[in-house]
């Protein structure tokens, strides 16, 4: 076994934090899937055991002595097959964002497809040695300059997309849907934006690094690139369970806004049970007041039939009733 250098204990730190992660994010995956039974919750369960296979791995990879080609193909394959089920995770939710469009799924078909192509090239033409130090590993440069430039795709494809489709849907949802929406889109922008910052920037410092830098692993020479792999599998996978913090964000809005409908749908029952009750008060006020005005024009009439007695000639017999 090869001395542990500063790269290698750095990388086993690094991936341990990860296969951490993964194991939250495993057990509270199967949670959510037992409850929703969709399909985001069931990729990010084959993402996460991904991870756990990915870290331990790596670590038996770059320190194996022996079967070193096996050993690190055996890595290879579970690395990109994790790093590809992420870009599907990212892929599949845009293309749910983006209301299924078809124009949108076979964007993310060929972008998926070109992540396979690139990894495909990546286990033929990357090549390792065994050697009596132990093994030498000489990483293609075109390979893994494809590899980065898929994920780079992915992310900026995925963003844009999203925030297209917060400015296209949005305005064409009814008026009581569209608070909802604009703040769903709101957080979905936030996720897809946040995200993308911390996956392009392993990318781009992958990308630089492979372009400028040796890209072989010499048993016994501490190497930044033995860190590459180990901090991508840190982030990718944060970044994929990070998706349950924003699912709760997501359901806090559904549930306020829910809860607002439901007052205002109170509201407006109350008040529709006021105007009932002003209204039948207001059929009987008319009701008894019937009668009464019927009684005072029987009274009225039965006044018209009495003569109207003379005042002043009543006065002047009494006069004369006096005189005598």
């Amino acid at each position: 076994m090869p001395a542990l250098s500063t790269p290698i204990v750095a990388a086993i730190f690094l991936c341990a934090m990860a296969v951490e992660s993964a194991i939250k994010g495993f057990f509270l995956s199967i949670n959510k899937f037992n409850q929703s039974k969709t399909p985001i919750p069931a990729i990010m369960i084959v993402s996460n055991l991904l991870s756990l296979a990915y870290g331990p791995l790596f670590i038996l990879s770059i320190l194996a002595t022996e079967d070193c080609h096996n050993t690190v193909l055996a890595f290879k394959v579970v690395m990109h097959l994790f790093f590809n089920s992420f870009s599907f995770f990212l892929l599949f939710k845009t293309w749910i964002v983006s209301q299924k469009r078809f124009t949108v799924a076979c964007a993310a078909f060929l972008l998926i497809v070109h992540r396979f192509v690139w990894a495909g090239c990546d286990w033929t033409w990357s090549n390792t040695l065994q050697t009596k130090q132990g093994c030498f590993y000489l990483q293609d440069k075109v390979a893994i300059i494809g590899i980065t430039t898929g994920g780079l795709l992915v992310d900026v494809f995925c963003t844009c997309v999203t925030f297209w489709s917060a400015m296209r849907d949005v305005p064409k949802t009814e008026e009581s849907t569209a608070s909802k929406m604009s703040r769903i889109y709101r957080v979905l922008v936030a996720d897809n934006v946040l995200r993308t910052m911390f996956v392009l920037a392993v990318n781009a410092f992958t990308l630089n690094y492979s372009m400028y830098s040796s890209l072989s692993v010499t048993p016994g020479v501490p190497t930044v690139l033995l860190l590459i792999p180990a901090i991508s599998h840190l982030v990718y996978t944060e970044a994929i369970n990070v998706e349950f913090f924003w699912i709760g964000v997501r359901n806090d809005i559904i549930q306020e806004v829910e809860l607002k409908s439901t007052d205002e749908e109170e509201d407006d029952y109350e008040q529709q049970q006021q105007h009932h009750t002003y209204g039948q008060r207001q059929s009987q006020i008319r009701l008894t007041s019937a009668p009464i005005q019927r009684f005072d024009n029987d009274k009225d009439q039965s006044l018209r039939n009495y003569p109207i007695r003379n005042h002043s000639m009543s006065h002047s017999m009494k006069m004369q009733n006096q005189g005598r």
